[in-house]
């Protein structure tokens, strides 16, 4: 019995090893939730051709019709139950187009840059903005659906995506999760990340955005578990011998 617990302690010592160094890193996000610039309750701020401080606007080339990239402060407002997410703001992309002209959004290049052997973890609220006045000229029904996408700078295809995979009800946020996880080598090692925000332009209008989280977590390469696991036998049988002596 002593014996099965020393190696049970060993395994432990293995695994806590395999941790050390691997807790997650929150990367940093200018304005990840929208509250720059200040707006009141019920109204918003923003422009058709340039994005809340932080970010960029995706795609400059969907001109045709109405678009408004900016926030949105839904207190004071039925817009979203229980309001923003995180903060007071959530931040919109409004696309008043003729549907499927093409795709806008958001994005931001991060300082942060892309790590071998590091899980990456993206999380949006995505939400549905509900039509607070329903004599409004403009019909907010429907949700012209979204795409979240981890890049790189200099790559247009992304590393990982959430490309509509959640369908929010009418003035609710749901939780949109991106993970993409490196090996030893990736070709586009170094460079830059990227986040991208994107309203798909369907059957609606406004896509809204809050609460922009990245987590940056180590993997231990294989051959630093190998090693671990391979001690820890040799002092396991090491322990047999000594026993069996």
């Amino acid at each position: 019995m002593k014996v099965k617990s020393i190696r049970a302690s060993l395994l432990f010592i293995a695994l806590f090893a395999l941790t050390l160094g691997a807790e997650a890193v929150i990367l940093t996000i200018e304005n990840s939730s929208f509250e720059d610039p200040i707006t009141t309750g019920g109204d918003f701020t923003a422009s058709e051709t340039d994005a809340p401080s932080g970010w960029e606007v995706y795609n400059t080339r969907a001109q045709s019709g109405q678009r408004f990239f900016g926030v949105w402060n839904p207190s004071t407002t039925n817009t979203f139950v229980g309001g923003a997410p995180d903060g007071v703001n959530v931040g919109l992309v409004f696309l008043l187009n003729t549907t499927n002209i093409a795709e806008a959004g958001l994005e931001q290049t991060l300082s942060d840059t892309l790590q071998l052997n590091t899980t990456y973890t993206l999380t949006v609220e995505v939400g549905n903005f509900a039509d607070d006045e329903p004599t409004d000229s403009l019909d907010f029904d429907g949700f012209p659906g979204y795409r979240i996408d981890l890049m790189t700078v200099n790559n247009p295809v992304p590393l990982a995506s959430d490309n509509n995979t959640l369908t929010p009800d009418e003035g609710i946020f749901e939780t949109s999760i991106v993970s993409f996880t490196t090996g030893s080598s990736h070709t586009d090692a170094g460079q830059e990340l990227v986040i991208r925000l994107v309203n798909l332009n369907g059957a609606g209008i406004e896509v809204n955005f809050d609460d922009v989280r990245l987590d940056a977590s180590p993997v231990p390469e294989p051959s630093t578990t190998a090693l671990l696991f391979g001690a820890a036998g040799l002092i396991c049988a090491g322990l047999r011998r000594k026993r069996s002596s």
